[in-house]
């Protein structure tokens, strides 16, 4: 019943105050005992002292230098001289008086000579030590008697002075010393017996509070060899324990079956991860590493536990941007690389680095991420060719279209003119007009094929929409309503204005050609704080894009109007991609279109124009 109750931790804490608690008790209780005996019989011999020194007092009549004065010892006579004499006149009184207190040193103290007088005619006490003088001063000062414990044990003296008042003068002190080895001869067998059944207390108390100990050791050692195998093998289970122990061997277990679903979860999950993953503590030493980070550096399982200096290829990225992390913090993401492997092979890898962190924010070590995008990089490169062939294919029928068109008009004129032997004035004109079309048309392939050499600055993007719109206007349909959102304080853009202004004329011509009916042309600008970049915003409330024609409005030629040329939002996306910007665009057919320019936000690199 007493276990089913009490838990063993508890059993513990109780038995233990009760073995620990007695023994203490006893020890304070003797110990108070010692002292209150030692100041007892000190305060018995103080008190004894006392009467000595007045009973000593109330013998001697008259003064030292009486004595002097009767003996004929003249003032100048030397020191000894008058201490012999006094020494000899007192010798009387202090035996009488020491005769009723046996064991007691009595004595005077002449103030005048600064001597103590003990009735010996062949001697005299001048050498006093600073505590002693203190003393004697105080006693005279305050005319109060001064009583002290010099030392410990068997050594120590119970000192007394008291003042010696003649005629209202203190004329000097009445001398007392004791030896205090009787007290404490008397305290040394209290002592001995209080200590003995203090130890033999402590004994008992300690004895079992040990062999309860032993017994708590005993299953915590159980707990302990369990743990160590717990640390190799998750599978193993803690053996059950009594109490509290026990409760601690099955949450034990319990959280190492959940440990052995989390690892298992954890190895399937980097197996399946076709990036190779390399964790590394902060010594350097490898702890982690799955089978795709095993196959891309040759790893083993002899490789856990190393440094992995000695176990990563010399020359390969993993190791100098781990190098790099742990050394100087300094982590990467997706950061492209090629590695030549120890085989000749080129391979391209996309590595991310990160530091690791425990739940105490503090470093642990660092983590990298390798990914072998060789064959994506080849099959991507595939691709890109297969575009361009069809892109150019696009192109070159394109070009071939936009030129027959004038051409075909160009050579009916002149057949025209080789039969009747003489142009006429609209023949002329419109061979003149196809002419210009053609130039035009091959200024725009020229500029598409080759890009004219940007001009790159710090400029205001609001500026140069008011600029662009100020010369729109006055060229614009009335029925067309002109809408400006721009947005105050806008960064700085890194842009050249002539190209980006090229941009904006040709998507506000694309809008109001989209309203034939007229509407409402909207023109903002914003900083967009996600992507840190400032953009400009063409909305119109035309006739919209359908969804299957959204693909195509950046290729060249593409259009759906009669006298398009198609290259508009070609060159538009060809310059913002210059820029470092893009464009995006939604449209819904019979609701409008709205085109949205992102461009960088000047950052101070570059030299303003």
């Amino acid at each position: 019943m007493f276990r089913l109750r009490f838990g063993f931790a508890r059993q513990l804490l109780l038995f233990t105050i009760v073995l620990l608690a007695l023994p203490c008790l006893l020890t304070f209780y003797m110990l108070h005992t010692i002292n209150r005996a030692e100041e007892t019989m000190v305060a018995n011999d103080r008190a004894k002292m006392g009467q000595a020194m007045r009973m000593l007092d109330a013998h001697f009549h008259g003064t030292f230098q009486e004595i002097l004065d009767r003996a004929g010892v003249p003032d100048g006579a030397r020191l000894y001289t008058k201490a012999r004499v006094l020494n000899t006149a007192l010798r009387p009184i202090i035996q009488d008086v020491s005769a009723s207190y046996p064991g007691m040193e009595l004595g005077f103290y002449s103030k005048d000579l600064d001597i103590i007088l003990d009735g010996n005619p062949e001697s005299y006490d001048v050498n006093f030590s600073s505590r002693r003088k203190n003393d004697m001063l105080r006693s005279l000062q305050d005319r109060k008697p001064v009583i002290n414990v010099i030392g410990l044990g068997k050594t120590g003296l119970l000192e007394a002075y008291m003042p010696l008042e003649r005629n209202g003068e203190v004329i000097g002190l009445v001398v007392a010393r004791e030896n205090m080895n009787a007290i404490y001869q008397r305290l040394s067998r209290v002592r001995t017996e209080a200590y003995a059944v203090i130890i033999l207390g402590v004994l008992v108390g300690v004895g079992g509070f040990f062999a309860l100990l032993n017994r708590f050791l005993q299953m915590t050692m159980k707990v302990k060899d369990g743990l160590r195998h717990l640390e190799n093998d998750l599978s193993y289970r803690l053996p059950p324990a009594v109490g509290e122990l026990g409760e601690i061997a099955s949450a034990v277990n319990h959280l190492a079956a959940r440990l052995g679903e989390v690892q298992s979860y954890n190895e399937i999950i980097l197996d399946s991860i076709d990036a190779g993953i390399i964790a590394v503590n902060m010594d350097g030493r490898l702890m982690t590493a799955n089978p795709s980070a095993t196959r891309m550096f040759g790893l083993t399982n002899e490789s856990m536990e190393q440094d992995f200096r000695d176990v990563l290829p010399p020359d390969s990225p993993a190791r100098t941007l781990i190098a790099r992390a742990l050394e100087c913090g300094e982590t990467v993401k997706e950061m492209s690389t090629h590695w030549t492997t120890p085989r000749g092979e080129v391979k391209d890898l996309v590595c991310t680095t990160g530091i690791l962190f425990n739940a105490r924010r503090e470093r642990v070590g660092v983590v990298l991420t390798c990914k072998d995008v060789t064959e994506k990089n080849r099959l991507e490169e595939r691709i890109r060719r297969q575009e361009k062939l069809a892109s150019l294919g696009k192109f070159v029928a394109g070009v071939a279209h936009e030129i027959r068109n004038p051409l075909t008009s160009i050579s009916g004129y002149i057949q025209h003119w080789q039969k009747n032997n003489t142009p006429s004035a609209q023949a002329v004109a419109t061979v003149c007009r196809e002419v210009m079309r053609l130039n035009a048309i091959v200024d725009k392939l020229l500029f598409f094929a080759r890009p004219a050499e940007s001009k790159f600055g710090k400029h205001d993007l609001n500026q140069l929409v008011e600029r662009a719109l100020q010369f729109f206007i006055t060229m614009h349909d009335d029925k067309v309503q002109i809408v400006k959102e721009l947005t105050p304080d806008l960064p700085p853009v890194r842009i050249d204005p002539e190209q980006i202004q090229q941009v904006l004329v040709n998507m506000l011509y694309n809008a109001v050609q989209a309203m034939p009916d007229g509407g409402t042309l909207t023109v903002g600008t914003a900083h967009h704080r996600e992507s840190d970049m400032v953009t400009l915003k063409v909305t119109d409330t035309g006739i919209g894009i359908p969804e299957e024609n959204l693909s195509k409005i950046f290729d060249p030629f593409f259009t759906t109007r009669a006298r398009g040329s198609g290259l508009g939002l070609a060159l538009a996306h060809e310059i913002v991609g210059v820029h470092g910007g893009h464009i995006e665009v939604r449209s819904r057919v019979g609701e409008g279109t709205t085109f949205t320019v992102y461009l960088p936000r000047y950052r101070g690199e570059e030299e303003v124009s």
